[in-house]
């Protein structure tokens, strides 16, 4: 019996091989993706947020003496005043990507916030201005929200 030299075809083994390699490397590029698309999310979230701070606080420097400002120096009463005027609960705006609206007129939007304005006493014509921002993601994260404190001047 005479064994042909020029046998063509693979083995079961090797098929299985091939199989397994191609199985990894499609979990490995289904896992990049996904944690493409987290990261994106977040760098969205991100963009969104500090975009919103920036407008925000453009908002306020361009017409600070047309809001109403709280006259209380005291320091201590100064984080005790933000902390009750600034309760997540009661945030009088809601944002979202490219959106800022009345919170009772969004709903299902992502995120609130409220700021309050204090005059620095010993600088002449600086306010302080606390920042509260909220975000649905954050929370979910432990972190029912975020102060960001910034001086604005009058022009």
């Amino acid at each position: 019996m005479k064994i042909s030299q020029n046998q063509k075809g693979q083995t079961i083994i090797e098929s299985l091989v091939g199989l397994g390699l191609i199985a990894i490397v499609g979990f490995a590029f289904t896992g990049g993706m996904v944690a493409l698309r987290n990261t994106t999310k977040s760098a969205v979230n991100l963009s969104a947020t500090e975009r919103q701070i920036n407008d925000i606080a453009e908002n306020i420097k361009s017409g600070v003496e047309n809001y109403q400002v709280n006259y209380n120096y005291d320091q201590m009463g100064s984080m005790k005043n933000a902390n009750e005027a600034l309760q997540v609960e009661s945030l009088p705006m809601a944002w979202d990507n490219d959106k800022v609206l009345p919170r009772e007129q969004c709903p299902n939007c992502a995120g609130s916030y409220g700021y309050i304005i204090q005059p620095l006493e010993i600088y002449r014509g600086l306010y302080q201005v606390t920042l509260r921002m909220t975000h649905k993601d954050w929370i979910s994260k432990g972190e029912p929200f975020r102060d960001y404190t910034f001086v604005v001047s009058t022009k």
